[in-house]
């Protein structure tokens, strides 16, 4: 469990959707995405198991292991941070959800995690200038729980500040998180060029995906959404301009160019990936074979039909199954990363890799 001084970043598999759960080192929480794809059927593609059973709801899956992990003392996250719209991001709302009567919104995805895991703050990519569709959207429905909540549950809401480390800090004890920071590189196709913010003129909705670089003493972590556009990756990589030690991977490891961009300037030592269907390119095979000689690489959910089908491949890879927990140590000189079993509610450790030392 969480210690103070301790950096803790939890992939959490559900195996229908991305999120994230961070702990600061002074107890400080932000849970990024709560992706939930429960009844979803994407054409031409076969689904991905949903841990921990396949009557799992992903964002209850999501919410219990966020009350597992909590602080002591904490029963709400201090921060969550949507970095898109799309629904393995943020929740499908369709096929018999639930609905919160009086809000007028579905329980999906973050919607959901709200009801059993209240958040303090939610920040988002473009608030309050929503682009949506109709009634069926995502975006839709994240608008009505925001409505809903900012009036009658003190819920706050802004919009994700590009250039900036003063919008997620530690609220408790900053004598605890030395050389600690959380500074917004990309957001809404403003991206961080190291000196200025830029318009990148980017305009898809993975693109303009939040993206932050997380600071602890020597330790980096970069987290960038679905950010897949060539151009704001480079802007991004530039800006940031040195080694890191551990990343999300982008757009499920997906975007090939992307992704080489970015690891000739992070040259990450750890990359955790997210992915929910049987696909040879979510993660990308090549990515694996190309970089896994020097990044070590961690998934919470590669089908086992594929590892078997592609053994030399997948044998690359530090795991393929499995919640994936970065500890870094107090002051963030070392880190550990552990693998978790996904296949109940008993958060087993499986496995523990490291020390890694921090450059």
């Amino acid at each position: 469990m969480w210690q103070e001084g301790v950096l803790d970043i939890h992939a959490i598999s559900t195996g229908r959707g991305e999120c994230f759960f961070y702990i600061f080192p002074d107890g400080t929480t932000m849970m990024v995405d709560a992706g939930d794809l429960y009844n979803y059927k994407k054409s031409g593609t076969t689904d991905a198991p949903t841990k921990p059973s396949e009557t799992a709801i992903p964002w209850q899956t999501q919410a219990a292991y966020v009350k597992y992990f909590m602080p002591s003392g904490h029963n709400a996250l201090d921060y969550f941070l949507a970095t898109h719209y799309h629904i393995d991001h943020i929740g499908y709302f369709g096929g018999g959800r639930s609905m919160h009567t009086p809000g007028e919104y579905y329980l999906a995805g973050i919607t959901g995690i709200y009801e059993r895991v209240k958040f303090n703050k939610l920040i988002d990519q473009s608030h309050p200038d929503y682009t949506e569709g109709d009634s069926e959207s995502a975006t839709y429905n994240l608008r009505k729980f925001i409505e809903y909540n900012t009036v009658n549950s003190g819920l706050q809401v802004e919009r994700f500040t590009v250039g900036s480390n003063s919008q997620i800090v530690p609220l408790y004890n900053a004598s605890a998180c030395p050389g600690f920071e959380v500074f917004g590189v990309a957001g809404n196709g403003l991206a961080w060029n190291g000196s200025a913010v830029v318009d990148s003129g980017v305009t898809t909705e993975n693109g303009m995906s939040c993206a932050f670089l997380l600071k602890y003493g020597k330790f980096d972590f970069f987290s960038s959404g679905d950010m897949n556009v060539q151009s704001i990756c480079r802007t991004v990589a530039n800006g940031i301009g040195r080694n890191i030690e551990a990343m999300k991977a982008h757009h499920h490891m997906y975007n090939e160019a992307s992704y080489d961009i970015e690891s000739d300037v992070y040259e990450p030592k750890v990359v955790v990936t997210q992915s929910f269907y049987e696909r040879t390119d979510q993660p990308n095979q090549s990515i694996i074979q190309n970089h896994a000689g020097t990044q070590d690489m961690f998934f919470t959910g590669i089908p086992s039909t594929l590892v078997s089908q592609y053994p030399a491949i997948y044998g690359l890879c530090k795991n393929t199954e499995g919640h994936v927990v970065i500890r870094v140590w107090p002051g963030g000189d070392q880190f550990y990363v552990y693998v978790l079993d996904d296949t109940d509610y008993a958060y087993r450790v499986n496995a523990i890799h490291g020390p890694y030392l921090c450059d």
